[in-house]
């Protein structure tokens, strides 16, 4: 978030986008924290209807017409989201590309003379792109994420507070995992970044001075640097992967303990009588939703 900062004097251009953007993120979670509610209480009609051998099948069905009207709306709302906060980090990208042009421009000689070719290739092209891809994601996800912890927690703890509690112990967990395996994807991502613009670096020079290469036949070394390089970059992209690949099973993992916990106690209410399966059908649903 601290880079997301430091664009912000190309997020303020489109503010009033993002912020429909950011609206809509708000409408979409609503609509879906809405929906385990009607399952549970569709849940505990069924279940009434089985005891008394009465099953009222208009009411089932004007449940499973609002969920479905429900997911329809919500979806509307997710394309929405996209469509405007995805579209405003595409726009960002023309302006930084075109910035980035005019200020290379402005430089002095010397800047060129200690600046490789393939770092400017490299910013101008995959450090670019890098961004965007950042930019879209950086904000519509950590958005949507809090919009649907802060909905989905009043639920639960509306329906239960001491289950909420509880479901809630592996949370701590589950923030430190994600800084810590942040912060290690950040930093393999710009040694990547780095070893890409080695690459590009390379290869330009290659190209720009093929004469001289084929002057002084180092056709079969500069293949064999290229190739060094190919491969490291390969390697730092394999790093980076295995760590983003860690995250989500971890994340799972977590979330299945607090499904552990859930059900155990939650299972022994409604034993017990102090909670229906209904409800805790609908807890289900929230925390599936955290």
């Amino acid at each position: 978030m601290k880079s997301l900062l430091r664009l912000w004097p190309y997020l303020r251009r489109y503010r009033r986008t993002l912020l429909w953007g950011i609206l809509t993120v708000v409408l979409s979670n609503l609509f879906t924290v809405l929906q385990p509610r009607l399952i549970g209480n569709a849940i505990d009609k069924l279940k009434v209807g089985l005891e008394t051998k009465h099953i009222d099948g208009t009411g089932l069905l004007i449940y499973a017409g609002l969920v479905v009207a429900l997911s329809l709306i919500a979806g509307f709302f997710t394309f929405l989201t996209r469509q405007t906060i995805i579209v405003v980090s595409r726009h960002i990208e023309f302006d930084l590309r075109n910035d980035f042009l005019q200020n290379i421009q402005k430089l002095p000689l010397s800047y060129f003379q200690n600046t490789s070719t393939g770092d400017l290739m490299a910013h101008a092209t995959n450090d670019i792109s890098a961004v965007r891809n950042a930019l879209g994601p950086g904000i519509m996800y950590p958005t949507d994420t809090l919009m649907t912890f802060t909905m989905a927690l009043a639920m639960m703890l509306s329906a239960d507070w001491g289950l909420t509690l509880l479901a809630l112990i592996p949370l701590p967990l589950v923030s430190y995992a994600v800084y810590r395996l942040g912060q290690a994807i950040h930093q393999k991502f710009e040694v990547r970044q780095h070893q890409f613009s080695l690459l590009t670096q390379r290869a330009q020079e290659n190209l720009s001075g093929i004469r001289i290469v084929k002057a002084y036949v180092r056709e079969k070394y500069e293949i064999r640097r290229f190739f060094d390089l190919s491969w490291d970059y390969l390697k730092k992209n394999l790093v980076l992967a295995r760590i983003q690949s860690v995250m989500w099973p971890l994340m799972f993992m977590l979330v299945g303990f607090s499904l552990v916990i859930t059900i155990y106690f939650g299972g022994l209410r409604v034993i017990q009588g102090t909670m229906t399966i209904g409800t805790l059908t609908a807890f289900f649903g929230y925390l599936s939703l955290l």
